[in-house]
C-alpha cells in the first residue's frame, strides 16, 4: 500500500470528522438498518452511505448486526455522553482537524479557532492519553532531580496521570488546576484519592512543598508567563525544594516545532522555548543548579530548577 497516496495519508481522520459532522456517527451509535435508513437519517445521499459503511466496517468504526450497521466500540468514544477519560485521543483529533482548516485566518489575525464545551472535554480526555511507561520514566527522571520527595504539587495536572504515579510511590500530592478541569473530573480525582487545589498558576500557588512539578503545560506561556509561573513555583517550594517541568524543548525535541505549530490552533500565545529561555526565566526568579536534560525513551525534556536551603 502507498501510504504517501492521498486517499491514504489523511484518510481516516477526515473519514471519522464528515461522519461526525454529517450525523453517520450518531446514526451508527442508535443503529442503523443499513444504507438507506443511514443515508435518511443523516441527511446524505445513498451513495455516499455505502461507501463510508464500507470504509468505517473495513477500519473496525462499524460492524454489521441485526441486518443493519452499528458502533463498534472505537467509535463509540465519539458518543458526547461517553465519560471523558474514555475518550481518548480520537476526539480531539478530530477537532485538531477542523482547527487546522482555519489555519490560514489564525496565521493571519494571531486569534485561535473559538473551543466549545464539547472541545474542551475532548482536550481533557486527550490529555489523560500520555502512555504508561511514558509516565513512568517522566516521574523516575524528575525523581533522579528530588529522590522521593514527601510532598508534591502537580501543577495543570488534569486527568492525574503523573499525580496518581507520584502517590503510588509514596508522596502526598496536591493537584492544582483551574476549576472548569477539577469541577470535570471531580468524581475521577477522588477515585485516585487525590487533593485538588483550584486556582490559576500565573496568579499564585499554595506552599510548602518539596516538588513542584507540571507536564506539558508551559507551551501555552509567553516568556513573561514563564516568569510569573516561575515565581510562584519558587514561592510554593520549601527551602532546598525542586521546581521540575517537563517539556518540549525547542531545539531538543524531536517535536518541537510541530507542536508549536499546534499551539497556534490552542492559544493567542503558545509556543515552544529554547533551553536558554527556560534557563534565564529560571534564574531570574531565584532558582539555581538549573538542569534541562532528555527523558529517556520520550520526546520530552525536563527543566529543573533549585530553591537553596
Amino acid at each position: 500500500m502507498d501510504e504517501d497516496a492521498i486517499y491514504n495519508r489523511h484518510f481516516e481522520v477526515f473519514l471519522l470528522w464528515a461522519c461526525r459532522e454529517t450525523g453517520v456517527v450518531d446514526e451508527l451509535l442508535a443503529g442503523t438498518e443499513g444504507t438507506a435508513a443511514l443515508a435518511a437519517g443523516a441527511g446524505i445521499t445513498e451513495r455516499a452511505a455505502d461507501i463510508v459503511l464500507g470504509c468505517l466496517v473495513e477500519l473496525g468504526y462499524a460492524e454489521r448486526a441485526d441486518g443493519g450497521y452499528r458502533a463498534t466500540e472505537s467509535l463509540r468514544v465519539l458518543d458526547p455522553e461517553a465519560d471523558v477519560l474514555d475518550r481518548g485521543m480520537l476526539p480531539h483529533r478530530l477537532d485538531s482537524l477542523e482547527n487546522y482548516m482555519q489555519l490560514p485566518e489564525v496565521m493571519r489575525t494571531g486569534e485561535p479557532p473559538e473551543h466549545t464545551d464539547a472541545g474542551f472535554r475532548n482536550f481533557v480526555g486527550a490529555m489523560a492519553t500520555v502512555e504508561d511507561v511514558a509516565v513512568r520514566e517522566i516521574v523516575t527522571t524528575v525523581e533522579h532531580a528530588h529522590p522521593r520527595p514527601d510532598t508534591v504539587l502537580d501543577v495543570g495536572g488534569g486527568p492525574g496521570r503523573f499525580g496518581a504515579e507520584f502517590a503510588r510511590r509514596g508522596a502526598d500530592v496536591a493537584l492544582f488546576d483551574r476549576p472548569g478541569v477539577l469541577d470535570l473530573l471531580e468524581s475521577h480525582h477522588a477515585d485516585l484519592g487525590l487533593d485538588v487545589v483550584a486556582g490559576d498558576a500565573l496568579e499564585s500557588l499554595p506552599a510548602g512543598f518539596d516538588l513542584v512539578f507540571s507536564a506539558r503545560m508551559t507551551t501555552s506561556f509567553t516568556p513573561a508567563d514563564l516568569r510569573a509561573y516561575f515565581e510562584n513555583a519558587f514561592d510554593a517550594l520549601k527551602p532546598g525544594g525542586t521546581f521540575v517541568c517537563t517539556e518540549r524543548v525547542r531545539g531538543m525535541s524531536e517535536m518541537d516545532n510541530r507542536f508549536a505549530f499546534h499551539m497556534l490552533t490552542l492559544t493567542d500565545t503558545g509556543n515552544t522555548h529554547t533551553a536558554d529561555e527556560y534557563r534565564s526565566a529560571l534564574e531570574d526568579v531565584g532558582f539555581v543548579d538549573v538542569e534541562i536534560d532528555d527523558v529517556p525513551r520520550t520526546e520530552f525534556q525536563t527543566v529543573v530548577g533549585r530553591k537553596e536551603r
